[in-house]
């Protein structure tokens, strides 16, 4: 489900959240594996592996533009 508010976060949260996102791009581009960079930004696995799939299928183009996928 999806939340027209952004899931309930304010927009400096949402801002946050996408700044988080593009650092774990730049660690997979780097080569880092979805455990490190989980434990890199403090996030869970669960969406370290999740944003490295979105990586893997282009998803960081959209991330930059300002869109979320």
């Amino acid at each position: 489900m999806r939340y027209p508010d952004g899931g309930g976060l304010t927009a400096r949260e949402r801002a946050r959240r996408e700044r988080v996102r593009l650092e774990a791009a730049e660690m997979f581009e780097q080569g880092m594996r979805p455990p490190q960079v989980a434990q890199q930004l403090r996030v869970s696995r669960k969406s370290a592996y999740a944003w490295q799939a979105r990586w893997r299928g282009g998803a960081v183009a959209r991330w930059r533009g300002g869109a979320v996928a």
